[in-house]
């Protein structure tokens, strides 16, 4: 939980903020025709400056202050520099649009919600489409185009159906969703699941990755606490430069948990990437080896929870650390023998973490199953997990298409 200027506040309330005001700037910028040239002028423009101040507030306390100079340094200074950066690559990115709808919540981004739920029993909205703001034309037109082509009773319809309406909207730029990060350098934006060119280069290989290394630290940094709670698995290109990782780790760190596949791009400054949605990452195991991610080895629950159950299937695992422990990939273990591995269970297991236990467990036979596919077929299974965090491309799932800002 981020502490800004003496206030906590959770990270979604955070981001929500973040959000709104992306889209009020654009809404400045684009509809009131506004021209910030600095983030100063942002701040300057008494009328954008009221209207964040409203945002970035909680309760009847500021989180910001909006008074130059910015520093650029506070966290206030790097989002109103983002804000300004945004809005500027934006406006060059769409520089004949015509929009009229800045949206973040309610509105288009509820409909679209809701209608994805439930025509395609999508829960999550950012496991079909990461787009936190919609810039749009005309909603209320796009609403109606939308469901008339998507007529009919639930399960009639595909969600490849309302990519191919929501790609045409794209590249017309009347509906555009836009995935947004926080901008320490350049802006970047990138044209996603859009034109049939950018499937054809994912499916091409010729951007397909290589492991690099794994990090799996199984050593002690107090006599019952592992030194660390995840597993990272690194990737690298054709010119052995690694470009990303994944972490696996419980999705909680308090209780246990199932695991979480989260991505990082290292070439733009350690940015998260995406969660990969587990039904998908379960879908992809399956095309490699079923018994890689599937229903009964994914969950905490088919993995030891004691010390007593971890005795009674320790051979099991310590001969799992002893098959990945022989791979030159397998980095910072901190311990070399199986009985050292046992012990360090064991202390963990009788200690004050013992899900984190059951967790790194977990994360052990994942690896291990993972180091036993052929090699071109490992790769090209962590190539796609990493689309798939990313929400790319069409192989495992059809995603929809968005603007990624960063």
């Amino acid at each position: 939980m981020p502490n800004i200027n003496g206030i906590n506040i959770s990270d979604t309330e955070f981001t929500a903020m973040q959000e709104l005001g992306t889209a009020f700037i654009c809404e400045r910028a684009f509809k009131d025709n506004v021209r910030f040239r600095s983030a100063e002028d942002i701040i300057k423009d008494n009328k954008t400056k009221i209207g964040l101040q409203k945002i970035f507030k909680k309760g009847s306390k500021q989180l910001f202050f909006f008074t130059t100079p910015i520093d650029p340094k506070s966290t206030e200074g790097k989002w109103i520099n983002t804000f300004y950066l945004q809005q500027k690559k934006l406006l060059s990115t769409f520089s004949n649009a015509s929009f009229k709808v800045f949206n973040r919540e309610g509105g288009f981004m509820q409909f679209i919600t809701d209608l994805i739920s439930d025509k395609f029993g999508v829960s999550k909205k950012d496991s079909w489409n990461p787009a936190d703001i919609w810039l749009i034309r005309k909603p209320m037109v796009y609403r109606k185009a939308i469901l008339e082509e998507l007529k009919g009773p639930s399960g009639t319809q595909t969600i490849k159906e309302l990519n191919s309406i929501m790609r045409k909207m794209f590249r017309e730029k009347d509906v555009v969703g836009i995935s947004l990060k926080l901008i320490s350098g350049q802006p970047k934006y990138e044209e996603v699941n859009v034109r049939e060119e950018f499937f054809k280069n994912l499916e091409s290989g010729e951007y397909d990755f290589n492991m690099s290394r794994i990090i799996c630290k199984l050593g002690l940094k107090e006599f019952d606490r592992l030194e660390s709670q995840d597993t990272n698995i690194f990737l690298k290109d054709s010119k052995n430069k690694e470009i990303a990782k994944f972490q696996v780790k419980g999705n909680t760190t308090s209780t246990r948990s199932n695991l979480k596949f989260e991505g990082t791009d290292l070439s733009a400054s350690s940015a998260r990437l995406g969660k990969a949605p587990l039904n998908l990452v379960e879908k992809l195991s399956g095309m490699v080896d079923n018994q890689l991610y599937n229903s009964k080895t994914k969950s905490h629950f088919n993995y030891p929870a004691t010390l007593k159950e971890f005795q009674e299937r320790q051979k099991e695992f310590s001969d799992m650390f002893d098959r990945i422990i022989k791979y030159r990939e397998v980095e910072q273990v901190g311990i070399k023998t199986s009985e050292e591995f046992i012990s360090n269970m064991e202390s963990v297991f009788s200690g004050r973490e013992p899900h984190i236990a059951n967790s790194k467990l977990m994360q052990l036979y994942y690896i291990d199953r993972l180091l036993q596919l052929d090699k071109k077929v490992r790769n090209e299974y962590l190539t796609d997990m990493l689309y798939i965090a990313q929400k790319k491309g069409r192989k495992v799932f059809d995603f929809g298409p968005f603007g990624k800002l960063y």
